[in-house]
């Protein structure tokens, strides 16, 4: 009775052994009392567990020992959880997102000891698949030294392009000739240019435009014959003659012979040139008489009367003419002509050394002259630059038809001492003295220059 009377302990969730059995108690009255208790923590837990203030109840039959032995076995289970996972998760790291690896320290041994060991790097031969060849052996350490310089970026470089020298002209002429030989192209047939056009005979025109029609009409009729009779023949003969480079010995001379209309364009005579030669339209360059000749040209308009010799050549090789002052030869077309329309005057020097000078060769210079005398009517001059300007004055004179008072010019008057006004060359505003070289005045192919002083001596 004493027992029930007690008052009752609150329960926990921590539960506690049972005491001991007595050894003088009975042993069906503990059985019972079992039994009966354990109905009764039953009942009880599930009350104390809807009670949440007592899950934060600290247990106060623990003592600080029990509290370090439980960190201990703690720590040790999280550290075989730890070694369990890395094992497990070493080859999932590498597959999945590529983010900064901390580096691995206080592992020795990287490789398995299979891989440890010195490796033999083996090369089969192409001519026996059984026999092999040692190349090289490669310890541990080297092993780990190459992996890691593989692992090293490569040093990035900037790609550049280095253009390659050009080609001499001639070198270019000779592989074209090796070309033309080895190949032996065949002209093409010249593509047709001249279209008809379409007939006008059903249009029936106004009065006013039906005469203005035939006006015209009559107008190019009369031109046509005005021209064929101041011309030659209607069918025109034209040599072409090729020149190679001067420095491609071995390229070969040819002449080809076409014939066509006086008043026909040379664009039909280019293309076959062209052709004939293996170049393109666009680099073949065409002269007569060392002038240029352009597709746009006729016989008639260069002065052709029945036969006529042109000289073709590349582009390359006329910029090498030109730059080294080759002198070509006449066309023969200008030696059966006693005279030309346009004739140019060789200022021939006045002493037998400076004539003897201009007979060896040299330089000339087309000069344009021009005087108030002559109501600026131009005269054109070939000189040289060795030729006095005095000399230059005389030959001026001389075409112009003017009185030669230029042996008057060193006379003074009887005055004064002022000299007689005579005829000089005027460059740039300064006047040039008469014994003065035309050369010192530094002038080009085509320069205007004024003679002044005549229309004094005239008046």
């Amino acid at each position: 009775m004493s027992q029930l009377g007690r008052p009752r302990p609150k329960p926990r969730l921590v539960t506690k052994r049972p005491p001991a059995a007595t050894s003088g108690g009975p042993t069906p009255q503990v059985a019972s009392g079992s039994s009966t208790s354990a109905d009764k923590f039953q009942s009880t837990s599930s009350k104390s567990i809807q009670d949440e203030d007592d899950l934060f109840r600290r247990n106060r039959g623990r003592t600080a020992q029990h509290w370090k032995q439980l960190h201990q076995f703690a720590q040790k289970t999280t550290s075989s959880d730890r070694t369990d996972d890395n094992w497990e998760c070493d080859d999932s790291v590498d597959e999945s997102s590529p983010r900064r690896r901390k580096k691995k320290q206080n592992r020795q041994n990287d490789l398995p000891r299979w891989q440890a060991t010195d490796v033999a790097t083996l090369l089969s031969s192409d001519n026996d698949e059984n026999d092999l060849q040692i190349i090289e052996s490669l310890s541990g350490n080297e092993g780990e030294n190459t992996s890691h310089r593989k692992r090293k970026r490569e040093r990035s470089r900037s790609k550049s392009i280095t253009p390659p020298p050009a080609l001499p002209a001639h070198h270019l002429a000779n592989a074209q000739n090796l070309v033309r030989q080895a190949l032996a192209i065949e002209p093409r047939a010249p593509s047709p240019t001249h279209f008809a056009d379409d007939s006008i005979d059903t249009i029936v025109l106004d009065p006013e435009l039906a005469k203005i029609a035939e006006a015209v009409r009559k107008q190019a009729l009369n031109s046509q014959l005005d021209m064929e009779q101041v011309g030659g023949p209607e069918i025109v003969t034209i040599k072409v003659r090729w020149r190679p480079h001067p420095l491609n010995s071995s390229a070969e001379k040819h002449v080809w012979v076409f014939k066509m209309q006086r008043y026909d364009t040379f664009r039909d005579l280019f293309e076959g040139v062209a052709d004939l030669a293996a170049v393109l339209v666009d680099q073949l360059v065409v002269s007569h008489d060392n002038r240029r000749v352009f597709a746009s040209g006729t016989p008639h308009s260069i002065r052709i009367w029945a036969e006529g010799e042109l000289e073709a050549c590349d582009k390359h090789t006329y910029e090498y003419i030109r730059t080294h002052h080759s002198q070509r030869s006449p066309s023969p077309s200008l030696q059966d002509k006693p005279h030309s329309s346009r004739c140019s005057l060789s200022v021939s020097p006045r002493s037998d050394a400076e004539s003897e000078a201009e007979s060896t060769g040299g330089e000339k210079i087309k000069l344009i002259f021009r005087s108030a005398a002559t109501k600026d009517k131009t005269f054109p001059l070939i000189v040289r630059p060795n030729t006095t300007c005095g000399a230059i004055v005389k030959a001026f004179l001389k075409a112009a038809r003017l009185p030669d008072n230029y042996s008057h010019a060193a006379s003074r008057s009887k005055k004064g001492n002022k000299y007689n006004p005579y005829p000089q060359l005027m460059i740039d505003g300064d006047k040039m003295a008469c014994e003065a070289e035309i050369g010192d005045a530094d002038l080009e192919d085509g320069d205007l220059v004024e003679i002044v002083g005549i229309d004094e001596l005239l008046g």
